[in-house]
């Protein structure tokens, strides 16, 4: 089988070295490697002309992350198409264990793994950290992987450890990172495997997740606005399924998103718009724990500014979310 490595990068001068040295060092090659420059400024496109033939080299004005994934979607050839990040650090076996748990699980629709957080822009030693663990691979049903991912994305918030079949990917669409919710494109494709199929969950750590300081600050309240604007676009596909236990945590999820949404508004001060957040939240779910919490939240927003409590800021920490 042939695994085809697709990265989209923008501005990544002094990482896409080191990220592109840990794909060359897999024990098992990939097919192709696919790089889309996002409109760089620095010197990313020279470095990366350097690879020349190892590597096949894409230009696009500064279009998004979410199109430039969606581009080499479509150049891509192979069985299985490898996301990374132009930052993150693959471990020698990265790849050779996503192409066993593919061969392993055929009707899977998506192969994760473990990783580690570390800092900086330096290399990443692998020998500096234990093994990780031996247990088997996980297979996740539907249902079961939207209700972790919406508790806690850490395991499964980044595309670096996250591989599709290309068939899948054909299935859900010419655009499977959706453009219209672009920072949020990858939380919209999860949603959109799971209406197809189980996912795969390999805990061995064999990903370097790396945090940087540019890149740990954000907006909250646009993340958590996009993150429901995929939601209202996801819905009706939901509202479709005939599997009853995927379509409520679903709607479960959903009202958990509102509610999110709602205390940030809060937090910033848009009080009318948290409250009309809120009352949508409670139609999403007729399940009593979330209406219960919904409607206590509504009711805060009510309360002297004394009695209520303290409020998301704007600001977040990015790693902070997905771990």
């Amino acid at each position: 089988m042939k695994s085809s490595v697709v990265i989209p990068t923008y501005n990544s001068a002094k990482t896409i070295a080191t990220t592109l040295e840990s794909v060359f060092s897999q024990t098992i090659p990939p097919g192709e490697i696919l790089i889309m420059d996002d409109g760089s400024t620095d010197q990313t496109v020279s470095i990366l002309r350097g690879y020349a033939p190892r590597i096949t080299l894409f230009e696009q004005s500064n279009r998004g992350v979410a199109r430039a994934r969606n581009v080499l979607v479509q150049r891509a050839r192979g069985d299985l198409v490898a996301f990374l990040d132009h930052d993150d650090i693959w471990h020698p076996r990265y790849l050779a264990a996503q192409q066993k748990s593919f061969e392993s699980h055929p009707d899977a629709v998506g192969f994760f793994t473990g990783h580690h957080n570390f800092w900086g822009v330096a290399d990443f030693d692998w020998e500096t950290v234990s093994p990780g663990t031996q247990a088997s691979a996980e297979i996740i049903a539907p249902s079961d992987f939207l209700t972790r991912y919406h508790k806690s994305m850490g395991k499964f918030g980044s595309m670096s450890y996250c591989c599709v079949p290309r068939h899948i990917l054909a299935r859900v669409g010419d655009e499977p990172f959706c453009p219209v919710v672009p920072g949020v494109d990858d939380f919209f494709l999860f949603h959109m495997l799971i209406l197809l199929g189980p996912i795969v969950f390999n805990p061995e750590p064999l990903v370097a997740y790396r945090i940087t300081p540019g890149a740990q600050s954000a907006s909250l309240l646009a993340s958590v606005q996009k993150a429901v604007r995929a939601m209202e676009l996801l819905e009706p596909r939901f509202r479709q399924q005939p599997d009853l236990k995927l379509k409520r945590a679903f709607n479960r999820a959903f009202a958990s998103q509102r509610r999110e949404y709602g205390r940030v508004l809060m937090g910033t001060a848009q009080a009318s718009q948290a409250r009309k957040q809120l009352w949508f939240s409670m139609t999403h779910s007729c399940q009593a724990a979330s209406l219960a919490k919904s409607f206590a939240l509504l009711f805060l927003t009510r309360m002297p500014n004394r009695f209520q409590p303290k409020w998301p800021s704007e600001r977040k920490v990015t790693h902070l979310q997905r771990n």
